[in-house]
């Protein structure tokens, strides 16, 4: 009787047992789902991109976007959600969501949750990725210390509405007397700022230098966009040639003026030691520049 007792006892407490592991297993599988590989997907400010949720030929139960705990768009049997984003649309036949009017906020890791019938969900993760093309870079007027006048002079590069962040290069052509340099100008100060809003970036980059080696022209470049190519101390280089110029014909008008002084004084010297007979048998000296004066005032 007892060995009778304990084989029903321990036949319930097998059963039980399989019964409870095969709940645990069903309960730990399945909210389990099978994960596709990573899609990337680029779109741009303002612009729109289609998310591919890639399907199979079956009956699909559900099959909606989201991003993190928030539902993007999507249909559930027969049925479309309303719950949807303002700027997206739904193309079952294609089972793919269309979404414009793009933002840098849109970025981020989206899933596709897909589930046929009596199959488990399928999730594939798909990042989009939103960017901003910063506008054409444009220079500022040069200004130049007043006191020190071309020794210390900047002019500012800016760019805007770009995403993401990123560097602005400064190129530099410097032609001096002997030689044509280009070169990656170093003397700069950046400042990069986010407009709260749009998440949009400005950046404006001041440039340093001083006119000391020659003519340089400059030009700034962000991501695939380059400015316009401006010059600077050309016109110290000018003004410094006309100064030089016009040294040049004051020093050979003050020689000329020297030399015709000198002559004029070797002919006045030469033409007092001259003498020449009057009728009265007198000699006198005359010079020849006062006689040639007295003949002209006759």
């Amino acid at each position: 009787m007892m060995a009778s007792t304990w084989s029903r006892y321990h036949f319930l407490t097998q059963r039980f047992s399989l019964g409870l592991l095969l709940s645990l297993v069903l309960t730990l599988t399945w909210p389990f789902t099978v994960t596709g590989s990573a899609k990337f997907l680029p779109g741009e400010v303002g612009g729109n991109v289609t998310f591919q949720c890639p399907v199979e030929e079956k009956h699909i139960d559900f099959l909606y976007l989201q991003r993190g705990s928030d539902f993007v768009n999507g249909y559930y049997g027969y049925k479309e959600l309303r719950t949807t984003w303002n700027n997206t649309k739904l193309d079952r036949n294609t089972s793919s969501v269309f979404m414009d009017n793009l933002k840098v906020s849109h970025s981020g890791e989206y899933t596709c949750h897909i589930r046929y019938r009596n199959e488990q969900p399928i999730d594939i993760s798909i990042t989009l990725s939103v960017t901003a093309k910063y506008s054409r870079p444009v220079f500022s007027p040069p200004v130049c210390d007043k006191e020190t006048q071309s020794q210390n002079c900047q002019t500012t590069c800016t760019s805007n509405n770009g995403y993401p962040k990123s560097r602005m290069i400064i190129q530099a052509i410097v032609t001096s007397t002997n030689d044509t340099i280009r070169q990656t100008w170093e003397h700069v100060k950046s400042v990069q700022s986010p407009n709260s809003s749009t998440l949009l970036y400005n950046i404006a980059t001041t440039v340093s230098y001083n006119c000391s080696n020659g003519e340089i022209k400059f030009s700034c470049s962000v991501g695939d966009v380059t400015s316009d190519e401006i010059s600077v101390c050309a016109h110290q280089i000018q003004d410094s040639t006309d100064i030089v110029i016009v040294t040049a014909i004051f020093i050979l008008v003050v020689v000329v003026v020297m030399i015709a002084g000198v002559l004029c004084w070797r002919r006045q010297t030469g033409g007092s030691m001259r003498l020449e007979r009057v009728n009265t048998n007198e000699a006198v000296e005359i010079s020849l520049c006062e006689k040639n004066g007295e003949k002209e005032a006759a």
